[in-house]
């Protein structure tokens, strides 16, 4: 039987790490919200919405591309993370058992502004 933890962790940086942080978490909500406005764009011209896979294609266009280069310094997993909490936030709204139904939201900067590293300890 495996059993499953989950630890939580305040983090003390210092003013450099602190600033490193603050662009993690900026760069994964400006994902989160362009993702969110291509998706509602969608919804409004009626066309299918995108999904987990296809926008984490569309990350890897902006990381490539000259407009969107401070992306590059960002860990991937910390991004394609905030993609697929879009994606299970999308699903959640579009489901018929969930009793509160709503579209997402864009984020606000120093609201609520996390991330997630996803690792797994064997």
């Amino acid at each position: 039987m495996k059993i499953k933890k989950a630890y939580k962790f305040r983090l003390k940086p210092s003013k450099i790490q602190y600033q490193e942080l603050n662009k993690i978490s900026g760069a994964c909500r400006f994902a989160w919200n362009k993702a969110l406005g291509l998706n509602l764009d969608r919804l409004q011209k009626r066309q299918p919405l995108m999904w987990y896979h296809e926008l984490d294609f569309w990350s890897k266009l902006w990381k490539s591309s000259d407009e969107y280069s401070f992306l590059k310094l960002i860990p991937a997993h910390c991004l394609q993370q905030k993609l697929k909490d879009l994606d299970k936030a999308f699903r959640d709204a579009f489901d018929k058992n969930q009793p509160l139904k709503r579209i997402p939201k864009f984020k606000k900067k120093n609201q609520s502004d996390s991330f997630r590293i996803k690792q797994i300890v064997a």
